[in-house]
């Protein structure tokens, strides 16, 4: 095993779940992959350091569609296309700021 440090300063974790059953998932909704993929490739043009995964159930489906910010502790929730360029600048802010998670 090695131990390495990880070369971002923030990770997005995209809720992109669809439950077996049929349930409604707040990450069923097309919205949440458009996201990921575009800021995806938005950070990376802009050598961002920032990881963006799509995940299953972050939990709060309630107010979602979510994106968790880690390990900031910070949460997009109710999300869709329409907020990408708002997100895509609260992630810069929160670069830029330096701020330990927590703060």
């Amino acid at each position: 095993m090695r131990i390495e440090s990880t070369p971002h300063k923030l990770h997005l974790f995209f809720c992109t779940n669809t439950r077996e059953n049929g349930e409604k998932s707040c990450g069923d909704t097309p919205d949440t992959g458009i996201l990921a993929e575009t800021l995806k490739k938005r950070f990376k043009e802009g050598k961002l350091p920032v990881r963006i995964t799509r995940t299953a159930c972050l939990g709060p489906c309630a107010q979602g569609p979510n994106i968790m910010c880690y390990p900031q502790q910070v949460w997009f929730q109710d999300v869709h296309v329409e907020d990408m360029d708002s997100i895509e600048a609260e992630v810069r802010k929160i670069l830029a700021s330096g701020i330990a998670p927590g703060s």
